[in-house]
């Protein structure tokens, strides 16, 4: 198992204790039965003062703890960096990232925890599988559970939970007053000056109001100039809907121009994918366009916990080697889902958020849902932008029951989206930030 380590200095070595593997991370969130296992099949190797471990540039199947001593991390552009086993970085993989980033030299003589990566993966997906209903279902269950991912990402969503759990990392929030409109909405009492009193309290969800009932998505024959008018015209439903988007809107927002960069990035991504789901709903009319609209918004929101979280917490992402674009591709689903059940929001736009790039979707339903409209769009953007990360349209399983029912095929519902620019321009700006 271990002959990569036969031309190294090195004494004897043993079998690891069980209890050095309960205390690492991610091993800890194993069950106690894979932990058992994942003992038997690891080994605890010494190495003296001076030996290479690993080379960076080099890829292999094995993962590396420090139990004993100190090591010496060195970059190719020559960074450096030590790690002592009795520091909070022993209980987590060292140069863990594929292929490596570090070479790693025993400054003292040190004993290193190895273990297949194969192995370890292989006992996530089994744990996995056993986790009771109940516990997948609760929102205190880890975020980590519910999608396959490498060791590193597994110990960053670690931290993440913890984080959250502990007040170190706050989740961002829906402002108090748009939350307290979109309740009030709710209320099938309410009416348009009822809203227009409370929206009165935030001058700035007035103001975003009145712009989308006079943008071209929404205008009438006249200009509107007051909030009350505003709402008439958009209708009680469309309103709850824009006051939630505005305000996931504006949550893609940093100081930091590298973070603030990447949101923005995304959030052209997202209205894109509103707009054209909000033209694909108009298509199929079981569904409504406005709450496409939201679901489209909404479907990258893990992006902006991700993003947050790695400008806030670099260093736990540098402890496992992840740049911030890999971090956030790895974990926007897991963390969209996780802020959703924190705000209380719908099931079905949580399940939007964790289908969105889900090509092989299907729902239990026969009827197209929200999802199944999202999903479609995102493919189609994939399409319109020529990017590779989705299959061709016939093989998505929510594009075929769109098809079906609106007698589509790939090139149709192409040409029709090409001949819609405009009105997809349109919608896009409509929720776009201000120039």
């Amino acid at each position: 198992m271990f002959s990569i380590f036969r031309s190294k200095k090195r004494k004897a070595h043993k079998d690891a204790s069980l209890e050095d593997i309960k205390k690492l991370h991610p091993i800890c969130s194993l069950t106690p039965q894979h932990q058992v296992l994942l003992s038997a099949k690891s080994k605890t190797i010494s190495f003296k003062k001076g030996t290479l471990i690993t080379q960076a540039g080099t890829s292999d199947d094995f993962q590396y703890y420090l139990l004993a001593g100190k090591v010496k991390l060195k970059a190719l552009d020559g960074k450096q960096k030590v790690i002592s086993a009795d520091s909070e970085a022993a209980l987590h993989p060292i140069a863990n990232l594929q292929p490596r980033r570090y070479a790693v030299t025993a400054k003292s003589m040190v004993s290193i925890l190895v273990i297949k990566r194969s192995v370890l993966s292989d006992y996530f997906d089994q744990a996995k599988e056993i986790l009771s209903p109940e516990k997948n279902s609760s929102t205190a269950a880890p975020i980590l559970s519910t999608t396959p991912l490498d060791a590193a990402v597994r110990a960053v969503l670690d931290h993440f939970e913890d984080d959250v759990s502990s007040g170190r990392f706050v989740l961002p929030s829906i402002p108090e007053v748009a939350s307290q409109i979109v309740e009030i909405l709710d209320d099938p009492d309410v009416n348009a000056a009822k809203i227009s009193r409370k929206v009165s309290l935030d001058p700035a969800i007035a103001i975003k109001l009145v712009s989308a009932a006079n943008s071209p998505l929404f205008k009438g024959v006249r200009e509107i100039n007051s909030c009350e008018e505003a709402i008439v015209r958009l209708g009680l439903k469309t309103t709850r809907d824009l006051i939630k988007i505005f305000a996931v809107r504006d949550l893609y927002q940093s100081n930091t121009s590298e973070i603030q960069k990447r949101l923005r990035s995304h959030w052209n991504v997202s209205k894109q994918v509103a707009a054209i789901a909000f033209i694909l709903s108009k298509l199929n009319r079981a569904t409504n366009p406005n709450e496409a609209l939201l679901a489209g918004a909404v479907h990258n929101i893990g992006v902006v916990p991700s993003l947050l979280y790695a400008e806030q917490m670099p260093e736990v992402l540098e402890r496992y080697e992840l740049s911030i674009d890999e971090f956030v591709n790895k974990t926007k689903t897991e963390m969209g889902v996780f802020m959703l059940k924190h705000w209380q929001w719908p099931d079905h736009l949580i399940d939007v958020v964790s289908h969105a790039e889900n090509w092989a979707y299907q729902s239990q339903n026969l009827h197209i849902d929200m999802t199944d409209i999202v999903i479609v769009a995102n493919a189609h953007l994939n399409i319109l932008r020529k990017f590779l990360s989705c299959p061709p349209l016939p093989k998505i399983h929510s594009f075929s029951k769109l098809s079906v029912k609106l007698n589509l095929t790939p090139e149709k519902s192409i040409r029709i989206l090409v001949n819609a620019r405009k009105e997809i321009q349109s919608v896009a700006s409509t929720i776009a930030f201000p120039s």
